[in-house]
């Protein structure tokens, strides 16, 4: 890895910790999307395993505790495996171009929807999608576990859609964040040795990424003080324009 290579990774997970500490969400977005401006795109994906780990691991720490009642988030992470098994099938089968080219419209749809969310085609998106989970809102824990681990692994998007399950809960802010945080740190750790098994990653690509992992933990420190102290409203919108311009680089 080059030394400008070895700075992208190391500012790309920076601003990934600050975002995954600072509103649980989004990191993995942005991540991935970054990576893939240098890196192939499942060479990206693979990279951002390990840094995602170590921005898990100090978040960890910040938010010890903080997280939504032990029965109800045994159920979320026992329907991800299911999930994460599927993706990690799907994620070598996967053309390279297509997989970028996904990547980037996921992202720009996903910034979009959030930045723009009284326009009136997503208003309609999300009053059909509500009502049609509403029907078996009871079991709704394991549509999104699953869902969440399968697009954990194949786009580091878990956090997209466990958010959903999440926000219907009405956690307070940071049981919102510390309930991420624990789910992201058994997938990532999962992923990390799964991408190490199908060979997506390299152990020397693995620890040709360690440099960059003190800048992680400061972005984690940094996302953490920005929770505290920052407006959700504007620290949101800041993340989110940032996913959808890298987004649409990749598209074109």
């Amino acid at each position: 890895m080059t030394t400008l290579e070895l700075a992208v990774v190391a500012i790309a997970g920076f601003l990934s910790g600050v975002i995954k500490n600072g509103v649980g969400v989004g990191g993995g977005v942005f991540l991935l999307p970054t990576l893939a401006l240098v890196f192939p795109a499942k060479l990206a994906l693979a990279l951002g395993a390990p840094l995602l780990l170590a921005s898990d691991v100090i978040g960890l720490r910040y938010y010890w505790k903080e997280w939504m009642e032990r029965d109800k988030l045994a159920r979320l992470l026992l329907a991800a495996v299911p999930g994460i098994l599927v993706g990690t099938v799907l994620v070598t089968s996967i053309p390279a171009r297509e997989f970028k080219f996904g990547i980037g419209l996921f992202g720009t749809f996903y910034a979009l929807f959030q930045l723009f969310p009284d326009f009136a085609p997503f208003v309609i998106f999300k009053r059909q999608f509500v009502r049609a989970t509403a029907l078996f809102a009871e079991k709704q824990v394991y549509f999104y576990g699953m869902l969440g681990g399968v697009t954990s692994v194949i786009a580091h998007a878990g956090g997209l859609v466990w958010s959903i399950y999440l926000m219907s809960a009405a956690l307070e802010k940071r049981i919102f964040v510390g309930t991420t945080v624990v789910v992201f740190l058994l997938s990532d750790a999962y992923k990390t040795v799964a991408f190490l098994y199908i060979g997506l990653l390299s152990p020397d690509l693995l620890f040709a990424v360690l440099p960059a992992i003190p800048a992680v933990w400061i972005g984690g420190a940094v996302g953490n003080l920005a929770n505290r102290r920052m407006r959700d409203t504007l620290f949101r919108t800041l993340v989110l324009t940032v996913i959808l311009l890298v987004s649409l680089k990749l598209c074109l």
